[in-house]
């Protein structure tokens, strides 16, 4: 009995999370449309995916290393120096922040938004202002 119930949280947990993925996928083709960037297949790619958010918000996509490179060295300095790990926490941490603030508030400022208020309350509120960015009537502005 207890084996069932286990198997079928798992099942849950991985229909979950692949659900969530696909529509993260889906939100960010939707930003991705409006710059004429990508197409759906191609959000379903991991890294590539944050890769095309970057080109829509016209940066280098140097940020995505930025921001999928902290976690990977924090994890490998928890495994092969468990004493310096809380200290490589906190600096992938505040890269990470750093890189999310930029892209977010990068393709805020294409949409005609506040570049540091799209960028600061992306990254404490969850990630809800970019469900806005994605589907509000909003277009890149012309430069």
């Amino acid at each position: 009995m207890i084996l069932f119930f286990l198997l079928g949280a798992v099942i849950v947990a991985v229909l979950l999370t692949a659900g969530f993925y696909v529509f993260s996928a889906y939100v960010m083709f939707r930003i991705g449309d409006k710059f004429l960037i990508g197409t759906f297949r191609e959000y379903l790619i991991p890294v590539h995916n944050v890769m095309l958010m970057c080109d829509c918000a016209g940066i280098t996509r140097f940020t995505a290393v930025l921001m999928l490179l902290p976690p990977a060295a924090a994890f490998i300095m928890y495994i092969f120096a468990p004493g310096a790990a809380g200290y490589a926490l906190c600096c992938a941490a505040a890269l990470f922040s750093l890189s999310w603030i930029c892209l977010w508030g990068s393709v805020a400022a294409r949409l005609g938004k506040n570049f540091w208020l799209w960028g600061v309350m992306s990254l404490f509120s969850g990630g809800i202002p970019v469900l806005f960015l994605a589907f509000d009537s909003s277009l890149p502005e012309r430069r």
